[in-house]
């Protein structure tokens, strides 16, 4: 991993150097323009994976429906509403899938001003961040949405009504759930960073467990169905990550303590 950083870092360490506030300002807005090029490419390309990342979206509620028989119809209620659909999910998809390559453009323009200890945090959060990304969205797609459509279902068959969704509305609660879990098992990363930049300490982490929990509880709630399955089949997998976190630092810690003891 160290020669892999060695052999990368050059390319982020070009522009090393003061420059000129209009250069500056230029190279902003190239990595302005790259980063727009590469949307509107990534979007162009999954216009024709429209439907298949409609299906895939979908085969968990089909899945449910027909291992519980459970009736339900998809529905729209405006012309345009089944095309308005079409685009939200092709450009998140777009974005998604050319993110890796913007914040590769962003960190060639922020990593040259930063010391060598931050771009090494910064480099392997953006690759830790891609993996928590999508573990998150790996848990959430296999366990927890399956679980919701199953409780969505439970509640109707309870009240005695019949499942006519809006598609924008299953379509819409499908990506905040997916994009909710993906960006929750970022929270541990974020923390692990500041912790690797001596922000935090563990000793500070340690002390605040309880306030922290609460708080993983209610990002939970904010982020999924306001039931308790599915809201801690997002805190504690969230809370163990915390915990990981702590006993990562730890040694960190040690050693830059030491560090600092011998050069006293």
């Amino acid at each position: 991993m160290k020669n892999l950083f060695n052999k990368w870092m050059p390319r982020f360490s070009e522009s090393d150097k003061e420059q000129p506030f209009l250069e500056h300002l230029e190279e902003f807005r190239r990595m302005l323009v790259r980063c727009l090029v590469t949307v509107a490419i990534a979007t162009a390309v999954c216009v024709p994976l429209a439907k298949p990342l409609l299906n895939w979206m979908q085969a968990p509620l089909f899945k449910a429906a027909a291992q519980n028989h459970y009736t339900f119809e998809l529905i729209t209620t405006s012309p345009i509403e089944a095309f308005l659909q079409l685009v939200k999910v092709i450009f998140a998809t777009g974005i998604l899938l050319s993110l890796p390559l913007i914040i590769y453009f962003i960190a060639r323009f922020v990593i040259p001003g930063l010391k060598p200890t931050e771009k090494k945090v910064l480099v392997f959060g953006g690759l830790a961040g891609a993996v928590l990304f999508t573990i998150g969205v790996t848990l959430c797609y296999t366990i927890t949405l399956p679980v919701a459509v199953k409780i969505m279902f439970y509640f109707n068959g309870y009240l005695g009504t019949v499942a006519n969704w809006k598609i924008d509305a299953y379509l819409g609660f499908v990506m905040q759930l997916l994009i909710g879990f993906g960006l929750a098992f970022e929270l541990p990363l974020i923390l692990l960073m500041l912790g690797r930049m001596g922000v935090v300490t563990v000793a500070q982490l340690s002390k605040y467990r309880r306030h922290v929990m609460v708080g993983i509880l209610v990002v939970a709630m904010a982020l999924t169905p306001p039931d308790v399955i599915t809201q801690l089949e997002m805190a504690v997998p969230l809370y163990v990550l915390y915990e990981l976190c702590i006993l990562i630092l730890r040694p960190f810690e040690r050693g830059r303590k030491a560090k600092e003891g011998a050069e006293e």
